[in-house]
């Protein structure tokens, strides 16, 4: 497999290994429309240390953040990539798409990547399109329905939280559809999975054989970081991240050098500033 077939995007450091390419993170979006339970909400727009996904020190609104954006886009010359990843969900923020429409406007050429749940994807292909946003990464981390009981506390669907298999299985569902919409429409997908050895230990196959099916073209398993109502399970070893990953790359190509970054930062990942 040729470093193009294994990574089709690159010029974006969660698709490339090739070049220091450079990307910012915009803190915009508040909400979320689901319960992780690795992610503690009442902490994540309001953390000035540590390294995982979903945390940034102090939310920005879209002029601020676009502000911000031109000026970091005015002195590095490497930096390629405008992303929303959070605290909250993107897509269930409007805040994210008025940052995103009004930088799209200040720089027609720079690329847009956003991080998502997946269960809204669907409902926002068009609007992704229309902005040209051309890789979006989808954190999916089982197709059994019982273990996602277990991942997930909740989710809101049209002003109602929703909990157990009937949240289940309307995740697995959104999840796999917004994959296959949003591939169809020629955006390029990458599943982040987190692996959590006592729930979803022996699924990670399976998984990549339906994110391949419904059009992902790259995966990216990390360890779970322990945190919130996670505390009670642990991280994987790294050789049970190594198997997983030797053992999935025969179904889809995986990337190996994810550094879990905050939503609040700009630079090559794993040697970030803060914003």
């Amino acid at each position: 497999m040729s470093i193009g077939e294994r990574y089709p995007f690159q010029h974006h450091p969660c698709w490339s290994i090739r070049d220091r390419w450079e990307r910012i993170h915009l803190p915009v979006a508040r909400k979320c429309n689901v319960k992780c339970i690795y992610c503690d909400h009442r902490l994540g727009s309001n953390c000035h240390s540590g390294i995982r996904p979903g945390i940034s020190r102090s939310l920005m609104s879209p002029e601020e953040a676009t502000k911000r954006c031109i000026n970091e886009l005015s002195r590095r010359g490497n930096l390629r990539i405008v992303a929303v990843s959070g605290p909250g969900e993107p897509l269930a923020n409007k805040e994210t798409f008025r940052t995103l429409e009004t930088i799209r406007g200040f720089q027609p050429n720079i690329k847009i990547c956003l991080s998502t749940n997946g269960t809204l994807l669907s409902s926002c292909v068009s609007k992704l399109v229309e902005l040209n946003v051309e890789t979006v990464s989808v954190t999916m981390s089982s197709v059994k329905e019982s273990s996602i009981e277990k991942i997930y506390e909740w989710i809101v669907i049209k002003g109602k939280r929703i909990t157990g298999s009937d949240m289940a299985s309307h995740i697995l569902e959104s999840q796999l559809s917004g994959i296959s919409d949003a591939s169809e429409a020629g955006i390029l997908i990458k599943v982040n999975t987190i692996l959590i050895p006592e729930i979803n230990g022996n699924e990670i196959l399976d998984l990549s054989r339906q994110i391949r099916k419904h059009g992902a073209k790259l995966q990216n398993i990390v360890p779970l970081i322990p945190w919130d109502s996670a505390t009670r399970y642990r991280s994987p070893t790294q050789e049970e991240l190594d198997k997983t990953r030797n053992e999935t790359s025969s179904f889809i190509p995986q990337f190996l050098h994810c550094k879990q970054c905050r939503s609040d930062v700009v630079g090559v990942p794993g040697q970030d500033e803060i914003l």
